[in-house]
């Protein structure tokens, strides 16, 4: 174990994260291809779902996959970085690194450093990071989204809801099976994913008020 390794790990899993991170595909879409900056209509957010809004639901769907490839691309470099760069040098496991990274990526993707600090609420990173730790997690968590989309028509809601219920069911071990490229699957993992449920959660304050007062857009197209 080299500790001076283990923290330039824990540096580097900080830097990837955040910086893919903070690529904000919304604002770079709509500046290149549309000369609009959608953090200056609909719900001022740089999220896929504004996007869709402002662009189309053609260009939020791309704005919400590449939201959730970059958060997977963080997450399985830095792993594999850890892995087979570093591993017999680092005190801890390399998915830890993983989780680092894909925790920096949902900072990033909050607050960019390419877009003013102004970027979305987390929802598409909270997605490509369970699909880049679990795959199973990841099935259950788009059912679970889609139902309560369904159901209720609020995208925030569904949110919300979705990611507290795929962080309870996470504390089920027997979903251990799936953790991808046999990453270590114990206790800090359901903890994790709770974590970000709740930052998650705070990202949507504003919503929330608007679900309470009845004021919150619905979809139409379910």
């Amino acid at each position: 174990m080299n500790i001076s390794i283990s923290i330039l790990m824990i540096f580097l899993s900080l830097l990837i994260g955040y910086l893919l991170g903070s690529i904000s595909f919304s604002v770079l879409i709509g500046k290149v291809f549309f000369k609009r900056d959608p953090r200056n209509e609909g719900s001022h957010n740089a999220g896929g779902t504004n996007a869709g809004r402002v662009f189309g639901k053609k260009v939020g769907l791309i704005v919400i996959l590449l939201d959730v490839l970059k958060t997977i691309l963080a997450i399985w470099i830095t792993y594999f970085i850890a892995k087979y760069a570093f591993s017999e040098q680092l005190f801890m496991l390399p998915t830890y690194y993983a989780y680092i990274a894909g925790f920096a990526a949902c900072i990033g993707h909050t607050f960019p450093l390419f877009a003013s600090f102004h970027g979305g609420k987390a929802v598409s990173c909270y997605g490509g990071l369970l699909i880049a730790l679990n795959w199973c997690l990841a099935l259950i968590g788009i059912v679970v989204f889609l139902f309560i989309l369904k159901l209720k028509k609020y995208v925030s809601l569904s949110s919300i809801l979705s990611t507290f219920i795929i962080s309870a069911i996470s504390f089920i071990p027997i979903f251990g099976f799936a953790m991808d490229f046999g990453m270590q699957y114990d206790f800090v993992l359901p903890i994790y994913l709770f974590v970000l449920a709740v930052f998650v959660l705070i990202r949507h304050k504003e919503n929330i008020k608007r679900l309470r007062n009845g004021s919150e857009r619905k979809i139409g197209w379910m």
